[in-house]
């Protein structure tokens, strides 16, 4: 009977190390993370913290729960990557481009993204608090269920996304454009709209709407852009007929 406990407990301690993940060390250079993706696309939970990785590509990369606090992102490239629940905080992303990325739960405290572009990015229930996102372009983004308390939106444009139950109290959107977003119970109190404008945006759904609205933008007919198209198609078309005749002429 001995024998047999002994024996059951050395398989399940076996199984449980075979499970269990070898932790990798930290990577200490850019170098050293570009060789971890050439072998596999996957940093879940890699310690990449302070590390200067300005202009990286992150294409296709599984990287939950990774620690990139402090590092310096500036001008990266994330495409594609499920970011949900890393670590940001204090980094510098500015200028980077995000498209197609979760960043759900993540925590992007005091992160500098000026003139970042966030393109189909989620940042649902993530932690935006006191971040720059001056001239930062986030479209079709949705920050639903997040905070992004005394955050920096200056001369941000924010057009068909989401912020659905988030927390901006104190945020600052002077001169921000403000489109087609959903703002139902999101909590504006304290938010300084000084020279921003909206368009296609219920403030009456809003938890606590900003004391002074934005200034209302006027609406494109929806059959303006179609207009435009086939009359430059009917130009094009003259155009190439008048050429024709010229060269007949000739």
């Amino acid at each position: 009977m001995t024998e047999e406990v002994t024996k059951i407990e050395l398989t399940v301690e076996e199984t449980a190390a075979e499970e269990t993940p070898e932790l990798l060390p930290k990577p200490t250079s850019m170098d050293e993370v570009k060789e971890r993706l050439a072998a596999d696309r996957d940093l879940t939970g890699v310690d990449m913290s302070g590390l200067n990785l300005a202009g990286m590509k992150f294409a296709g990369v599984a990287m939950p729960k990774a620690d990139l606090s402090g590092a310096d992102l500036s001008g990266a490239l994330f495409a594609g990557a499920d970011a949900s629940e890393a670590d940001l905080s204090d980094t510098n992303m500015s200028g980077a481009k995000v498209m197609g990325v979760s960043l759900a739960k993540a925590v992007l405290r005091r992160a500098r993204m000026a003139g970042a572009r966030l393109m189909g990015v989620s940042l649902e229930g993530a932690d935006l608090d006191e971040a720059d996102l001056t001239d930062t372009k986030l479209m079709g983004t949705s920050l639903e269920g997040g905070t992004a308390k005394g955050t920096n939106f200056t001369a941000a444009k924010i057009v068909g996304g989401s912020l659905k139950d988030a927390d901006l109290a104190g945020a600052d959107l002077t001169a921000a454009t403000i489109k087609h977003v959903d703002v139902t119970d999101a909590d504006f109190t304290g938010a300084d709209t000084t020279g921003a404008r909206s368009a296609g945006v219920d403030w009456s759904m809003a938890k606590v709407a900003p004391e002074q609205l934005p200034e209302a933008m006027p609406e494109v007919p929806g059959w303006l852009p179609a207009a435009i198209g086939a009359t430059v198609g009917v130009l094009l078309i003259l155009a190439l007929i008048s050429r024709k005749k010229k060269r007949n002429r000739a």
